[in-house]
Order: structure tokens, then sequence, then C-alpha cells
């Protein structure tokens, strides 16, 4: 990750989570104190762990302090479609509040720091309060947005509109975080990835990407992207960040 590409975790790992809802909730100290309480198990994680497989049972849900995580369904003849990335903030395996068994893999990009929450303590804690369970879920729930859109890309747009809008949306969820340095965004993911994300095959990718250098939209180097002309890029997507939600009023959610 490039120098200055850090958050301030000083505290406590749910700071990050904070930030993510600052536009939609105000966390209280009640809230926090009650965070706290149930984020007392920390765990990590070597890059390419498998935290969770199809089918395995769903034994807690993770809030994501620091690294990045491949959501992917493994088809039976071994290809992979990569669903998404979870970022720091996102919570994994949060399907656990209703079903038990896990539809997807979960396998760790980076070194992943987390908190593990048992089931029943997270339920008491959306019981608290009914705005923090609408926000939470608000968290989650648009995700069903970026998939649509990754559908829009998968079904209707070039590959190089697919790899423009894909990095347009990381930009932005990252920069939400605070985890951009200026012009620049980490991106600990590889050719192959961003291929099985977007319905690629990684020459395709790699072509698309020298395109995209070559256009002067962004420079490649270090695990990360800078982004030399965000209106360029947009324009290559066809990207508007309405899907996002991230500007919606947080009246909206109560």
């Amino acid at each position: 990750m490039p120098k200055g590409v850090q958050v301030d975790l000083t505290g406590t790992m749910t700071a990050v989570l904070y930030r993510k809802l600052a536009g939609f909730y105000a966390v209280s100290e009640r809230i926090e104190t009650a965070f706290d309480e149930i984020c007392t198990r920390e765990v990590s994680f070597g890059r390419h762990h498998t935290i969770i497989e199809t089918g395995q049972r769903y034994d807690a849900i993770y809030l994501l302090a620091e690294g990045w995580v491949t959501r992917y369904k493994l088809l039976p003849n071994g290809e992979r479609q990569v669903i998404n990335f979870a970022l720091p903030g996102d919570f994994l395996c949060f399907n656990a509040t209703l079903f038990n068994r896990a539809d997807h893999f979960l396998t760790t990009k980076t070194r992943v720091r987390a908190y593990q929450i048992e089931r029943q303590p997270f339920g008491k804690l959306l019981a608290l309060d009914p705005a923090l369970a609408v926000a939470l879920t608000w968290a989650n729930v648009h995700e069903e947005s970026m998939l649509a859109e990754r559908l829009a890309s998968l079904g209707r747009r070039s590959a190089r509109g697919r790899v423009a809008h894909l990095f347009c949306e990381l930009w932005r969820r990252l920069d939400l975080l605070g985890l951009t340095d200026q012009d620049r965004f980490p991106l600990p993911i590889t050719q192959e990835d961003l291929a099985d994300a977007l319905g690629l095959s990684a020459v395709h990718v790699n072509r698309t990407l020298r395109q995209l250098r070559n256009e002067g939209l962004i420079e490649l180097g270090g695990n990360s992207v800078r982004v030399l002309s965000m209106k360029g890029l947009e324009a290559a997507a066809g990207f508007e960040d309405g899907y996002l939600h991230f500007t919606e009023a947080a009246a909206r959610l109560r």
C-alpha cells in the first residue's frame, strides 16, 4: 500500500465503520459502548486465507478493519466469478443474521484484521436502536446496487468501460474511508482477479489497462492506481455514483 494510504484506527478498530456511516447515522456514546462490548475478539488472517466457503455453516460475523477480501462463486468446472471486493468497514458473513450456511467464498487478498462477533450479541446490538439497524442494513444492502452495476457491465459495457467503471467505484468507496492518497488508490489485486470480476480474460484485461494508460487516464504501479484524469475515466465508464448512495440524507434512513 503506498505511503499515505492509511486510516487512523487508533483507539478502536470500529472507527473505520463509524466513518463509513457518518453521513447516515450519528454514533452515540451508548452505541459506541455497545460496539466496544461486542467487538472484543480481534482476529487476523494472512494472504490467500479462506475465511468461509460455499456450504459452510456460519459461526460468526466479521467487521473488517484492515485489508481486502474477495467474495466469489466457484463453478463446478473450477472457474471463478468474483462478486465484489470487501474493504475496511464492511461486514463479512452479515447473512449469518438470517441464514445458517454460506453461498459464496470469502478469501483474503491481503493481510486482514477484523473483529469476530457472535451472532446473538450482534442481534442484540441491532435491537438497541432501529436507526442503527437501518444504517447497518444500508451499509450491506447497497452491495446489491453495486451488483446491479456489475451486471450492467457484464452485459452491456465494453472491456474499457468495465475496467474504468470498477476503478471509479473503488475510488469512491476508498475515498469515503480516507484510504486514497491524493490522486492514487491501492489496488492489491491481480489482473486475474479483475478478469474474474469483469468477465474478461487476463489477456484482455492487460490490453485494456494498457489502453487506459496510453489514453492518459491512469498509471499503474506498486499495487496502486494513479488516476490522471478522473473526468476522463468517468467518461470512459459512463460512471455516475448515485447507485452508491453515499450522499443520501441521514433523515432518509430514519
